[in-house]
């Protein structure tokens, strides 16, 4: 192996052990907090590191991000009024065409609303949603709820209380698991263990 793979490798193995240790913090840190759905926070790190770990990026990744939580979370709002109205799966295909439509259509106008960050968010949302709101009646039945408008209290409750946790922890705990690493990577730049950023890593 030439001495440029050399320092290639020492570089990345560096790299990986900041990451690393980073995320395994962030982990530890939100598990303490009772977080364990911790993927808001770490497709927020994923993105970043997508779009070159280029810190102008952030705010688009970061809004982008809530705003996918916001449109998956007005989705099922307004799922089951228009499943009364028209029936599914009219009701879901309508505003799943309605969320893509807006998100595809106004990435020009809106870039940092309407962007590939919202839409990955959105359907990461829309996936959990249903699994978790079955999960609450399922838990409210078994402690003995019946009533419709009690179960649907439940349901209401449990989309709102995840779609905020989920914000929460894509702004702050992807935000503070990339300042760790930000800040880990600039003191080695400095202390000369890792190459200046303009040398290409």
């Amino acid at each position: 192996m030439d001495q440029a793979k050399l320092i290639s490798l020492k570089v990345h193995i560096i790299l990986g052990l900041v990451i690393a240790t980073a995320v395994v913090l962030g982990v530890y840190v939100m598990g303490l907090l009772g977080i364990h759905a911790v993927w808001p926070a770490f497709f927020i790190m994923i993105s970043f590191f997508l779009m070159g770990a280029d810190v102008k990026n952030l705010p688009t990744i970061m809004i982008g991000a809530v705003a996918g939580l916001v449109f998956a979370f007005l989705l099922v709002t307004a799922l089951t009024p228009l499943q009364q109205s028209i029936g599914d799966p009219a009701a879901t295909l309508l505003l799943v065409w309605i969320a893509v439509f807006i998100i595809a259509a106004l990435g020009e106008v809106l870039p940092h609303i309407c962007n590939n960050y919202a839409f990955a968010y959105f359907t990461i949302a829309l996936a959990l949603i249903p699994y978790i709101v079955n999960e609450e009646i399922a838990a409210a039945v078994k402690g003995g709820v019946t009533d419709p408008a009690a179960l649907a209290d439940v349901a209401a409750k449990a989309v709102v209380s995840n779609s905020v946790t989920w914000g929460l922890t894509a702004i702050l705990g992807g935000g503070a698991v990339l300042a760790v690493i930000i800040a880990c990577i600039t003191l080695l730049r400095k202390a000369g263990v890792l190459p200046p950023a303009e040398a290409g890593h």
